[in-house]
């Protein structure tokens, strides 16, 4: 029997094109259900957040007409990447610090190129690291090298948990580093260490350390966790940010496997690349954070002290070298709590 293939192929294209509303329907109705999207985060950012996802609810939702819930997990920012290693499903991740996406692009989590998606490398805001002192400063500290003196205590966040303590860690050393050489940085590190009190595992725990407890004359933090202290540390608690200091970065990112696999990339995208917006950069702002964007910078600058010499973390040769340095097994900074015991 002899095939006429116009019918054929005359028929295959009417199917399809009968077909084409249902699907299209299907699709919109897909894209309209609600969905949850899982944000996990390092510990101090929880306030920030809770102003920021009501903003891309908000939007989303005129934009859209699909509602968007979050669940929130909030910690000491190494464990939340171990969580999500140990397989914790998130569809976006907020750090501290860049070295802690690392292992998950290591694992095939994430994409190697997650840092190129998105503006900043991304990062939607930065900050700088401070000093907490003790009404009236009575140990006069001002500089780095005033915490290695011998007779100011200090409460520190383990660097081990904490991206918090390492970019603190670094402030002071790298500043040492570079004005000084290695060996007058190496012996900050080794006096630095021995002034350490208590060490805790994330920054809400070195706050309330210092601040409820009286633990300590000095305390690093971020400046934006001063700044907008949200009465955790009381405003007659003076701050003093070094004239050389580091640009703390904040990068977010989706967790490639788990959008693709919950269907949850396009609004998960969506959300990472709101937090570039100007609104959520105005909210980055009045959370304490140096926003990416100049023009919204410009509107909030009197509220940051200035920095003479700031570093980014490649004038230090990138995290991979600091943590070779500093906070590797045996590297520095377990050498100089070794010795401080």
């Amino acid at each position: 029997m002899k095939v006429n293939r116009r019918a054929v192929l005359t028929l295959a294209i009417f199917g399809s094109l009968t077909a084409l509303p249902s699907l299209l329907q299907s699709q919109a109705n897909a894209q309209s259900r609600p969905v949850e999207l899982t944000l996990v985060s390092y510990a101090v950012a929880k306030p920030v957040f809770e102003k920021l996802i009501p903003e891309f609810q908000k939007e989303w939702k005129a934009k859209t007409g699909q509602t968007v819930t979050f669940k929130e997990s909030y910690g000491a920012s190494g464990a939340q990447t171990r969580a999500v290693l140990g397989g914790l499903e998130a569809d976006i991740l907020a750090q501290n610090i860049t070295s802690n996406v690392t292992p998950l692009v290591e694992k095939g989590l994430v994409r190697s190129n997650w840092n190129t998606r998105l503006p900043n490398s991304a990062s939607p805001a930065t900050t700088v690291m401070a000093i907490i002192v003790r009404p009236g400063n009575p140990k006069k500290i001002q500089t780095w090298t005033d915490l290695a003196k011998p007779d100011v205590s200090l409460v520190s966040l383990n660097p081990k948990t904490s991206g918090n303590a390492r970019w603190g860690i670094l402030a002071g050393y790298g500043s040492v580093l570079k004005a000084q050489g290695a060996t007058p940085a190496r012996n900050f590190l080794f006096s630095f260490a021995k002034n350490i009190k208590t060490q805790v595992n994330s920054g809400r725990e070195a706050t309330d350390a210092f601040v409820k407890n009286r633990v300590g004359d000095a305390l690093i933090n971020f400046e934006n966790e001063i700044i907008v202290t949200n009465e955790a540390v009381p405003r007659d608690f003076p701050y003093v940010v070094p004239s050389a200091n580091v640009r703390v970065d904040f990068p977010v990112t989706v967790i490639d496997t788990v959008v693709d696999k919950r269907g949850t990339r396009r609004v998960a995208e969506a959300f990472t690349q709101f937090l570039f917006t100007p609104k959520a950069q105005a909210i980055y702002a009045e959370a304490g954070y140096r926003p990416f964007d100049r023009q919204v910078f410009q509107r909030y600058a009197k509220q940051f002290k200035p920095v003479q010499q700031l570093r980014t973390i490649a004038d230090f040769g990138g995290w991979p070298t600091i943590d070779k340095t500093l906070y590797a097994d045996g590297a520095l900074f377990d050498q100089a709590q070794k010795a401080a015991r």
